[in-house]
């Protein structure tokens, strides 16, 4: 029904919704929030990604275990030699020699400052032979030698092989 102070199609504007304002304000907030969700989930391969390309900028420490051998005094692994060999482009700087089986970790070295004083340094293209005495390491088998560099590049092999 048509009141009596309007005529036919002049109706008052009534306003329902929100202001601009208000609009643009939540319009923003939800394109921030989806950037910072969007970030987040890309936030580990961006890191991974970053120290790639700093390592590869940089030149990272690269070697491997060529061979391990050890010998045994009854039921104890008393020595162990270890062949190292740097392919990367680099120097590397080893910091810690450990054997590992599934349940203990032993450490045969470590530096105490790595930077100043290596337990050896290899050059590239360079192979050395690290050899440990005077251990004392119960002897079973499935033992895995991890020689570590200074800037935290690791190298696994099974002993004995």
């Amino acid at each position: 029904m048509l009141s009596q102070n309007h005529a036919a199609g002049d109706f008052p504007m009534i306003s329902i919704g929100i202001s601009e304002v208000v609009g643009a304000t939540i319009l923003l907030v939800i394109a921030v929030a989806l950037s910072l969700l969007i970030f987040g989930y890309f936030y580990g391969y961006l890191e991974s990604l970053g120290y790639s390309l700093a390592n590869a900028l940089s030149g990272s420490c690269e070697f491997s275990i060529m061979s391990t051998a050890f010998n045994t005094t009854g039921s104890s692994i008393t020595s162990i030699s270890i062949a190292l060999y740097n392919y990367g482009s680099k120097p590397c700087g080893v910091s810690g020699v450990y054997v590992l089986n599934e349940s203990t970790a032993y450490q045969i070295a470590v530096s105490s400052n790595c930077i100043v004083n290596p337990l050896v340094r290899l050059d590239p293209g360079q192979v050395v032979i690290l050899k440990y005495s005077n251990l004392n390491i119960p002897y079973n088998t499935n033992y895995e030698v991890k020689v570590v560099s200074c800037d935290g590049f690791a190298a696994e092999k099974g002993l004995g092989q």
